[in-house]
């Protein structure tokens, strides 16, 4: 008996959803689409409606690993079929779902040694499993974030090779196992591992309507649909044929669509300024880009193409919290990343730092450490050290040293016992700002935070005389935009017209600094590094190499590490180096108010 299904084209609003379910028709190999969103938004309709639309194919008649007779490869069957006949016999069969049922276990989806043939005819013979069935059609996961991440590797790892590999008791098979993979999930309900998430090609978020009129469009629908399901049909039925079409034709023309190497740069931006580390989502948004060309009958891509793809492909592979809010990427965030507008990076100079938080330390001038320590009779005692030809005696340390070594004559002071007072010179400290001024920094304005965090400490050092250096990063280098100097209107000159863009070279800046510091090694520099730690260029090829090369230079130095973004979203860069150099980090977040 079949049933009745809701036409694809009668779905109201949607339009992400159902787009990124028709570019996987036209290429399977985009990696599937998992739709996120609550109850009763349409999530399971949509599926089944899209099923429905698909093409007749040609598959091998009784293969039960449904081969697809035009592919090159065939299960072992098939292919001794082939060889001994010339020819596979072969039917029309439409597109169907293949459910996964949350309780499935590894047998039921790989496949498991037939048990009847074994006792019957003593032979070993395998008994297809749910892959062999979704071959050639829609695998579809209701809840797939309560199956067990063993199964969903399994299956991710067969939709990525389109091959499914069986061994079981000594006999090993492989067979096809192309198809579409679509999951659904309600995130209240949990979510999935990252890199579960990363491994599906797009996802989209099916959202209950909010406008009244698409709303009473939906009832109506329904209604007429459950009153007399085949009239209504009847009524999209023109519609369906066009988009059948439609894919049909996409699909013959997706090996033709070209994409030109401007906008596979594009791409790459994008994914980087985002901060998505996996070469994954670079991939599939160029897939998905080229799918949208051929769905709209171009053999070229297109700039609007790349970013709808990005709006599909990129969303659900942006690192977050635990228990957090999705990050949102919009039509205006791509906008903004591809056209590199003039935006409000502006130093927000109403801006303070939180109650409790101190400018000493963030500079990291806690007593005696970045300010150089000199004896004489100048700056501010803080310790004594021994001496033969005191500058400066230290009263206090060289009696308490007298009664220690000759308790018996406490009064007695001899030279060995005298102490010299060491202080720290308050005149004159260096600090070296750091700031990444790198593409990915204009993402949620992180590069106007931090340009008002390095204004602060321009501020604070000009009151108190101290020596400040501005050295940026973007593109491929770092560079000294200002040598030490007291000149605070030059500096905030700099800083107010500073240019933005480019890849992120952290470690070459680090090496830049070391140099500079080491000219001026009688200030004990202090090196102020605010980034969001998305470094893409290296002194050699790997962070790990570059922090190696970095520590004997570094390792003296006095550094402070202050991350563009939130603790937990941060991906961790900037505290992997401050804990290699036993550095201090904080946050913007939790710096300004």
């Amino acid at each position: 008996m079949k049933f009745s299904v809701f036409p694809f084209t009668a779905i109201v609003g949607q339009e992400h959803l159902k787009k990124a379910l028709i570019l996987n028709a036209i290429d399977p190999t985009i990696g599937g689409v998992l739709i996120k969103g609550d109850k009763g938004t349409g999530k399971s309709t949509a599926v089944r409606a899209f099923a429905e639309l698909l093409p007749i194919r040609e598959v091998v008649d009784g293969c039960p690993f449904n081969c697809n007779p035009n592919e090159n490869f065939l299960c072992q069957e098939c292919e001794k079929i082939l060889e001994q006949e010339g020819k596979l016999p072969t039917i029309k069969k439409g597109m169907s779902i293949v459910e996964l049922p949350v309780s499935a276990t590894e047998d039921m989806v790989v496949g498991s040694l037939d048990i009847k043939k074994a006792l019957k005819e003593g032979v070993k013979a395998l008994e297809p499993g749910i892959l062999a069935r979704a071959n050639g059609n829609i695998l579809y996961i209701d809840e797939v974030n309560l199956l067990d991440d063993h199964i969903v590797n399994v299956l991710l790892d067969a939709a990525a090779m389109g091959v499914n590999i069986i061994e079981r008791e000594g006999v090993s098979v492989s067979h096809p196992s192309k198809f579409i993979l679509v999951g659904t999930m309600n995130p209240e309900e949990g979510d999935l591992r990252p890199q579960i998430l990363d491994r599906f090609g797009l996802c989209v978020e099916a959202k209950a309507l909010t406008d009244p009129k698409k709303r009473l469009k939906i009832i109506k629908y329904r209604m007429k649909f459950d009153e007399n399901p085949i009239k209504f049909q009847e009524k999209f039925l023109k519609k369906q044929k066009e988009l059948q079409e439609r894919i049909i034709n996409a699909k013959s023309l997706l090996d033709k669509v070209e994409i030109s190497e401007e906008l596979l740069e594009l791409i790459v931006k994008i994914s980087a300024a985002i901060g998505i580390r996996t070469h994954r989502a670079d991939i599939i948004t160029a897939k998905t880009a080229t799918a949208i060309a051929a769905f709209n009958k171009r053999k070229k891509v297109k700039e609007k193409d790349v970013k709808e793809a990005a709006l599909l492909a990129l969303k659900h592979r942006i690192k977050q919290l635990p228990f957090e809010k999705e990050q949102e990427i919009d039509e205006e965030l791509i906008e903004e990343l591809i056209e590199e507008p003039e935006d409000d990076f502006e130093i927000d100079k109403k801006r303070k730092l939180k109650k409790g938080v101190k400018i000493a330390e963030l500079t990291g001038t806690i007593q005696g450490k970045n300010s150089a320590s000199v004896t004489g009779k100048r700056g501010k005692y803080i310790k004594a050290k021994e001496t033969t030809n005191p500058d400066s005696i230290a009263i206090d340390a060289t009696i308490k040293k007298a009664i220690q070594e000759n308790p018996k004559n406490p009064m007695e002071t001899l030279p060995e016992h005298l102490m010299e007072k060491v202080r720290i010179s308050k005149a004159e400290a260096l600090y070296l700002i750091l700031l990444d001024s790198s593409s990915s920094m204009k993402l949620d304005k992180k590069i106007k935070f931090a340009k008002t965090i390095a204004w602060l400490l321009l501020k604070e050092s000009y009151e108190k005389k101290n020596k400040i250096s501005l050295i940026s990063f973007k593109g491929d280098e770092a560079q000294i935009i200002s040598e030490p100097t007291t000149n605070f209107t030059k500096l905030n000159e700099i800083l107010e017209n500073l240019e933005i863009g480019g890849k992120t070279p952290l470690t070459p800046a680090l090496m830049e600094a070391a140099k500079l510091a080491s000219k001026y090694k009688e200030l004990s520099p202090t090196l102020i590094i605010i980034s969001d730690g998305r470094c893409n260029i290296f002194i050699k090829s790997n962070l790990e190499e570059d922090l190696k090369i970095l520590h004997p230079k570094l390792k003296r130095l006095n550094l402070v590490f202050v991350d563009a973004e939130p603790k937990g979203r941060n991906i961790g860069v900037l505290e992997e180096i401050a804990a290699k150099f036993d550095s201090p980090i904080f946050y913007l977040d939790e710096i300004l108010i």
